[in-house]
């Protein structure tokens, strides 16, 4: 039988977005019908430690003047000299030339080593994440190779135009790339950002929001077929050192939802953000770390959450979720050790005249004390990849303290039968409720010859719910679908 894992999910803007956006200064046909934003008072709440900040009214609205203006060419011209990025243990790494192709601009590299091991270099990994452009992170500048001992290579690393043009760069004043060095061994060297100016360096403006500007911009839109429903600049955010800029909400060509949010590093250390505890119109979607991201000192980050990984839109229509009218999360922050820095706060987005609502109606299946458990429905998973159906259930905390629920291993049956499944385990804080889902194995539903969901009579599964690391209670819940 199949267990449930508990998620941390690294979503790239790149892949989430598929568009790129107008750079500051970036030329364009046409300069009309621009978004813009308004500010207003936020409401700031503490309860257990834990702040909650919410936006209070702050919008733009995707109704902006029709043009036909679009978006300016990447430009080229900014060169850099041979720069000398690591020197150390016998191992030089020299960033030599920045040349364009007609998608990116690549940056050549030479590696030497001479530290009497072969040795593996890496940048822009899962494990290794620090490289930015014009003081915001990027996620391109990805390598990987081995140098023998003795020996030299000459690599490049690539920084696509449309993902820097995303944060409103449409030309390189500097690079900050980092490598993870190691040997066979697993000893390894972190060299951090090593800075690379270019000949803008010195007219680049790093003072203006060039992110702002574009991602609201009409050339953008109109460029990239996507549309911002709400954008605000509200301060939800600002804990030691770390604050967030503006926040939006983007329906990309795929008509696919993306909650963006920048945020900036205001502190002389690396801050590592983990968003965490994901609601839509208040009802919890996923309580656990979804992301993670690293932002380098004095630098900027937008996180991008896109809504579907999260929680598929057509599960959320089961819950009476066909429109969002607000997104709330947690972050906490970490050093590079991965200690504390923050306790999480929660931000809360709010999309003016859009009801931020669900559906809690349903079969219940358990009642005891504060907390309750609703069957929704049975579906299809509506990928082409998967044969897999999921029951949906809504699990209400009414009590005063957080609860946890999970199964007990090895218990489901669908019409008197065992079978396999995955069982995603939440945590449900006071007075909050949360989508709890059960897949379903394709291969045991074909085993079992069920071949739709109305095939489905009856699931039994056991529970195990817990509160401050006791059991509570440990329910067979059966659900019958005659």
């Amino acid at each position: 039988m199949k267990k449930a894992v508990k998620r941390l999910g690294v979503l790239l803007i790149a892949s989430a977005m598929l568009m790129s956006l107008e750079a500051c200064g970036a030329p364009a046909a046409q300069t009309n019908g621009e978004v813009s934003s308004s500010s207003s008072q936020s409401q700031v709440n503490s309860d257990s430690g834990q702040s909650s900040v919410t936006s209070s009214s702050s919008s733009s609205s995707s109704q902006t003047e029709e043009s036909d203006e679009e978006l300016g060419e990447f430009n080229t011209d900014a060169t850099i000299t041979e720069t000398v990025l690591v020197d150390e243990k016998g191992v030089k790494i020299t960033a030599t030339g920045l040349e364009y192709t007609e998608s990116s601009a690549d940056m050549k590299l030479s590696i030497e080593n001479n530290s009497g091991k072969k040795l593996s270099f890496h940048s822009q990994t899962m494990a290794y994440n620090c490289n930015s452009v014009n003081g915001y992170m990027v996620n391109d500048g990805y390598l990987s190779c081995e140098v023998a001992d003795g020996k030299k290579a000459n690599e490049s690393v690539s920084f696509d135009f449309d993902n820097m043009m995303l944060y409103g760069i449409n030309e390189i004043a500097d690079i900050e790339i980092g490598f993870d060095i190691s040997d066979d061994d697993g000893d390894y060297i972190l060299s951090g950002p090593r800075q690379i100016k270019t000949s803008a360096f010195d007219s680049h403006d790093y003072d203006t929001d060039c992110y702002q500007k574009t991602i609201t911009s009409r050339a953008a839109m109109n460029t990239y077929n996507y549309k911002i429903t709400h954008f605000s600049e509200d301060s939800l955010y600002d804990e030691k050192g770390v604050r967030l800029l503006s926040s939006g909400l983007m329906v990309n060509k795929d008509e696919e939802t993306i909650l963006l949010l920048e945020l900036e590093n205001t502190t002389n250390d690396e801050v590592n953000i983990t968003a965490s505890d994901i609601a839509i119109n208040g009802l919890v979607v996923d309580s656990f770390d979804f992301s993670y991201d690293e932002i380098n000192a004095g630098k900027r980050k937008v996180m991008d959450i896109k809504i579907s990984s999260v929680i598929k839109p057509e599960y959320l229509s089961a819950y009476g979720i066909n429109e969002i009218g607000s997104v709330s999360l947690f972050l906490k922050q970490s050093d590079a050790d991965g200690k504390s820095i923050a306790d999480k706060a929660q931000i809360n987005i709010v999309v003016p005249d859009v009801k931020a609502e669900f559906d809690n109606t349903g079969k219940e299946v358990y009642n005891k004390g504060d907390f309750r458990i609703i069957a929704k429905s049975v579906m299809e998973d509506p990928s082409e990849y998967s044969s897999d159906m999921y029951l949906l259930l809504l699990v209400e905390n009414n009590g005063k303290k957080a609860i946890s629920i999970d199964d007990q291993y090895d218990s489901l049956s669908i019409n008197g039968v065992m079978s396999d499944y995955l069982f995603y385990g939440e945590e449900i804080e006071s007075g909050n409720s949360a989508i709890l889902k059960i897949e379903l194995d394709e291969s045991s539903l074909e085993e079992n010859k069920i071949n739709a969901p109305s095939d489905i009579k009856e699931i039994e599964v056991g529970a195990e719910i817990r509160g401050d690391n006791d059991t509570i209670d440990e329910p067979t819940i059966k659900i019958s679908f005659e």
